[in-house]
């Protein structure tokens, strides 16, 4: 910490001993451990968003060397390099359920092109009830067409749920060894059938609370332990697809998660990431609450997914139980809040070094889960704050272009955010194109040939300091031309 953060840290300090007491007191002091606590975490929460920006410079970004090169191998002095970023590694995405009501080719227009300019990421729904209505009849066409679709538009696409209790089909077998079976089967068979199309997996959904739904698969749940059925389904989903990534996702984030974790590991399964839900019906996480369940998963060394983010740009439900509002429309002043938040919230993730994915849930209003007012479209698909927030995030702010210049060696450095970037190096008329894929954890180095452009030898030294030496005799003899002119004036 820098000596300007110490004297802001000690000021913060000295103030919130100074002033909460009293505060404290003329609340009647019953209070003070609840004042104390929110003025803690508030204090928590201002250095953990001050110190975002150096954060994510340091995690986020990475050197990149380049070499350039003449026809003959020679280094090429003062080429131009401009590089401009194609694309995140970090994935930002939001659900990509709409693609399928009438295929992708019908998809709305608007809704795509706003998808497309903001997001290199998305999930598509595999929900057994809905991919499977009928034993052995599936919906795997539809799905390879809404993964088509998103891959030639450079959407990296994620597969959610292979299991869930809240999505069982009404043909599934009633006894735990056939829904075994059948699990079994439809695991492997999807991520077979979707291996190098589909690159992420929820393999297990809400596997805590499953275990106590009143279907089949919640029986199995119940029978197996959510641990070894985590740990049998994270086996049969890598063995149909070793190279795609597995991912047990809830919503719940407290102890219990942590627990069921630590259980599956026991039973040897093995999952690459952690989902954790965000769903804000009832109203905003507080930032510092965000920022501590990060760092209560870090510690199992694989990436955060935030798979299911959800923020309205209207008035919170916040009455007991699940009743949805009959009318739920988004209001200019809660649009207004939802772009503050989610600038917010997402600077705060993309901060953390653990979060690896942000999902929207969902992209527009129409069809919104809950017909809550989640979208960061709203159902005309015009765009509302949040988006125009998001898109300078991830597209300018996030977003790494400029030029540099190479030294006598032919090298030159620059910074930017881990993705693939376009290079174009240009001198004295040559031009040449390259890429490069900048990731953390590489050397991210590449050597450009500067096609049809041969590099001069360099100038003689004796060129180089002529001139100047001629200039300064000239101006020598020039002095002395005027200091004898004014003897000689002196004399007469």
């Amino acid at each position: 910490m820098n000596q300007k953060r110490l004297h802001i840290a000690v000021l913060v300090v000295i103030a919130s001993a100074l002033l909460l007491p009293s505060v404290a007191c003329q609340q009647g002091g019953g209070d003070l451990s609840i004042t104390l606590t929110q003025a803690w975490n508030n204090t928590r929460e201002w250095f953990i968003m001050n110190g975002a920006k150096d954060r994510i410079e340091k995690i986020r970004k990475g050197d990149v060397t380049v070499q350039v090169v003449d026809d003959n191998g020679t280094a090429v002095r003062g080429a131009r390099i401009y590089f401009e970023q194609q694309s995140h590694d970090f994935l930002f995405g939001s659900n990509l359920a709409p693609l399928g009501q009438n295929g992708p080719n019908a998809v709305n227009q608007d809704w795509a092109n706003a998808y497309t300019a903001l997001f290199n990421f998305g999930t598509l729904p595999f929900y057994w009830d809905q991919y499977e209505t009928k034993e052995g009849t599936t919906n795997e066409q539809a799905l390879r067409a809404m993964a088509d679709w998103s891959r030639k538009r450079a959407i990296v696409t994620q597969g959610q749920p292979l299991i869930s209790a809240s999505a069982v089909p009404s043909w599934a077998p009633p006894s735990s060894q056939d829904m075994q079976n059948s699990l079994e089967k439809r695991l492997k068979g999807i991520t077979d059938a979707f291996c190098g199309l589909v690159d992420y997996w929820t393999v297990v959904d809400e596997p805590i609370s499953g275990q106590r739904v009143n279907n089949q698969l919640g029986s199995w749940l119940n029978t197996r332990t959510p641990a070894v059925a985590c740990a049998d389904a994270l086996g049969w989903a890598r063995s149909g697809c070793p190279k795609a990534t597995m991912i047990i996702n809830d919503y719940r984030t407290d102890q219990d998660y942590r627990d069921l974790l630590q259980n599956i590991l026991r039973q040897k399964g093995k999952f690459d990431a952690i989902g954790i839900q965000s769903h804000m019906h009832r109203g905003n996480w507080p930032l510092y609450q965000v920022w501590d369940i990060c760092d209560r998963f870090e510690d199992f060394d694989v990436p955060i997914h935030f798979t299911e983010v959800t923020v309205l740009s209207g008035v919170y439900n916040t009455g007991i139980g699940t009743a949805v509002p009959a009318q739920w429309p988004s209001t200019t002043e809660g649009e207004a809040a939802q772009a503050d938040y989610v600038e917010k919230f997402y600077t705060l993730l993309f901060s953390h070094p653990s979060v690896q994915a942000i999902t929207w849930w969902d992209f527009s209003d129409l069809g919104a889960w809950q017909g809550a007012p989640a979208g960061l479209l709203r159902t005309d698909m015009t765009k509302k704050p949040a988006y125009n927030k998001l898109l300078k995030l991830i597209r300018s702010d996030w977003w790494s272009f400029g030029n540099v210049y190479t030294n006598d060696n032919g090298g030159a450095v620059f910074r930017g955010f881990y993705g693939n970037y376009k290079l174009t190096v240009e001198k004295e008329g040559k031009t040449v194109e390259a890429s490069i894929h900048a990731a953390k954890g590489l050397d991210n180095k590449i050597k450009i040939q500067l096609t049809g452009y041969q590099q001069k030898p360099p100038t003689p030294l004796y060129e180089l300091v002529w001139p100047y030496i001629v200039a300064a005799v000239v101006i020598v003899i020039i002095a002395l031309i005027l200091n004898l002119v004014a003897k000689i004036k002196r004399r007469i």
